[in-house]
């Protein structure tokens, strides 16, 4: 029989840049092709909206992408109310209602809040906090501050920066039967400023988010907003300004990060800045920082840092974007207290500046997507950083803490090229420029052939600790009903691929086959261009190959068919005609 094999096209950036990521190029996959608004500073972020371990993808202003497998995307329906009609947009995603469903605001011209109703469709629910309508907002982040199980919005407004304005920040505590309180009593939420990127963060790991505030002038330096929560120390929510060194210098303060670079346990801070300062780096040493010299803190101009391990090696890289560039710099930590010289991670042909990191193909290394101006917006696969290296991965569900798991602390052990290592990893609804990493915890063990000890700090209060997992898996984690290997990890690179024939499709039939004559279909899913589930065969009899018929019902078009196979699946797209 006469076969047609259907490829995704990935296209590897020119020899001359150096580039370490491929740039993924494909015509008909709409995550890569659609035409985005020519705003600069806008952000992306990576979410599992129908918990398949898959992460789905968001583009700002408003463009969301259901990720299929196999690399592929279908566009789903706008995010209704996402007006980007300023120089800038971010996002923060969390389940704000814990249905099980993440929901998201959005920082734009006119701001929002968005419930996912759980068929890949959202409401407006802006008006349900105080004071929104109509507010423009530079960013925004989700977090659980007083830990009552319930995520907390916050609005950034940059003062200066906007076309309407200016305005205070605003920011809500949700009450445990879903109203949202004003906050007020700060200076970021009563007071003018440049306030640009929030990030929610437990610096101190007490178990309570401490917030940071990048807050750079334009054309000159200034204090950024640094505070401290004292939910711990005094039983309530509160924020204490932190006016002692690293956290008073004058700057043009973009984002704030906290990772532990040297696997010490503590969590050293990282801040990309704009104009008239360089980027910062400090050590933390069991409380004490040290300013610590880098490749990356001789320069500025930059906007967002991002934190993974990237090469799988056992520590934390980082990638740095800037506004006046189309490139991506990577800095490869060197596992000694030092980094690597940057090197292109991947260039597209419009300025960078939001930036998002996920294992969107789940093959167990990182991969990111960039946005910017116009044609900013970039999906870059990793292919060789990571190769023979282990890794694992963990998705955290509360059920006493918010559903996200936003705050908690994962610590995990395991015997790295001879020597016992602590990696920490801290789940974030924010954590990029204008931007949001998957909330799935990746871990590079380079050569550990197990997981030793996993302990999970909850929001709650609740501490678990895991013994004797299994590497190069994905695992999800139910706050106190234990921890689970997903299966279904979609992994395809060396499983068996799919040809449809014929394609296009006249007569309502055609017939799928595996390239594996041993490969055994178990079921068939088919989606239409938006999406939406329309067909699905939930017994194949593991068979090589299967016919399937399309209903009359459905209108002529391109529609997404997905095969699981017993260790992972394959997609492809197929065009029915007239």
């Amino acid at each position: 029989m006469k076969q047609f094999w259907i490829f995704t096209l990935f296209v590897p950036l020119s020899l001359s840049s150096q580039s370490v990521f491929t740039k993924v190029s494909d015509a008909t996959n709409p995550a890569t092709t659609f035409t985005n608004n020519a705003a600069p500073y806008k952000g992306v972020a990576w979410i599992d909206l129908d918990d398949d371990n898959l992460p789905d993808l968001y583009v700002c202003p408003k463009s969301l992408f259901r990720n299929l497998g196999d690399g592929q995307f279908a566009q789903l329906p706008d995010l209704n109310g996402s007006n980007g009609g300023q120089g800038a947009s971010g996002a923060s995603w969390g389940d704000i209602d814990n249905d099980g469903f993440p929901d998201c605001i959005t920082a734009n011209l006119v701001s929002g809040m968005h419930w996912n109703k759980g068929d890949q469709t959202f409401t407006l629910e802006s008006n349900k906090l105080p004071g929104l309508l109509n507010y423009p907002a530079w960013d925004c982040a989700l977090a659980d501050v007083d830990n009552n199980g319930r995520l907390d919005p916050l609005f950034v407004h940059a003062k200066g920066f906007h076309s309407a304005g200016p305005f205070p920040c605003r920011m809500y505590l949700q009450q445990s039967d879903g109203a949202f309180n004003p906050v007020t009593g700060y200076e970021f939420t009563d007071q003018l400023a440049p306030y640009t990127i929030p990030v929610w963060a437990d610096y101190d790991l007490d178990g309570d988010m401490d917030l940071f505030i990048g807050a750079g002038p334009a054309g000159s330096l200034g204090p950024d907003f640094c505070y401290k929560n004292m939910l711990k120390e005094n039983g309530a929510f509160s924020l204490q300004r932190l006016t002692a060194a690293p956290f008073n210098a004058f700057q043009d303060g973009q984002t704030y990060n906290f990772i532990d670079f040297d696997n010490d346990g503590d969590l050293d801070i990282c801040l990309t800045n704009y104009n008239g300062a360089n980027n910062r780096f400090w050590r933390n040493n069991s409380g004490s920082y040290t300013s610590t010299s880098t490749p990356f803190t001789n320069k500025s101009g930059h906007l967002a840092n991002v934190w993974g391990d990237i090469d799988n090696d056992g520590d934390l890289d980082v990638l740095i974007t800037s506004d006046a560039a189309a490139t991506v710099r990577l800095y490869r930590n060197n596992g000694n207290g030092t980094f690597s010289a940057g090197v292109d991670a991947g260039s597209s042909t419009g300025n960078i500046c939001g930036i998002a990191l996920a294992d969107y193909d789940n093959d167990g290394d990182l991969d990111f997507y960039t946005n910017g101006a116009n044609a900013g917006r970039a999906l870059f696969r990793n292919d060789d950083l990571a190769s023979g290296k282990n890794w694992a991965a963990f998705k955290l569900l509360g059920v006493q803490s918010n559903r996200s798991a936003i705050g908690a602390i994962v610590r995990l052990k395991a015997r790295l090229n001879g020597q016992e290592t602590w990696q920490i990893r801290h789940v974030q609804a924010h954590n990029s420029f204008q931007s949001q990493n998957d909330l799935r915890q990746h871990f590079g063990l380079a050569d550990a052939t197990s997981i030793d000890s996993l302990e999970v700090r909850w929001p709650s209060g609740l501490v678990e600790v895991f013994t004797g997992l299994a590497v190069n898996s994905f695992y999800k984690i139910i706050e106190g009903q234990g921890i689970n290997v997903l299966t279904d990890v979609r992994t395809p690179v060396n499983g068996a691929l799919i040809s449809v024939y014929p394609n296009p499709v006249s007569e309502q039939v055609c017939l799928i086959e595996a390239s594996n004559e041993n490969a055994s279909i178990s079921a068939i899913q088919m989606f239409d261009s938006n999406g939406r589930l329309v067909s699905l065969t939930a017994n194949a009899k593991n068979q090589s190959a299967w016919q399937i018929q399309f209903d009359k019902t459905l209108v002529p078009g391109c529609y997404f068919i997905r095969v699981f196979f017993e260790d992972h699946t394959a997609s492809t797209k197929v065009l029915l005609k007239q």
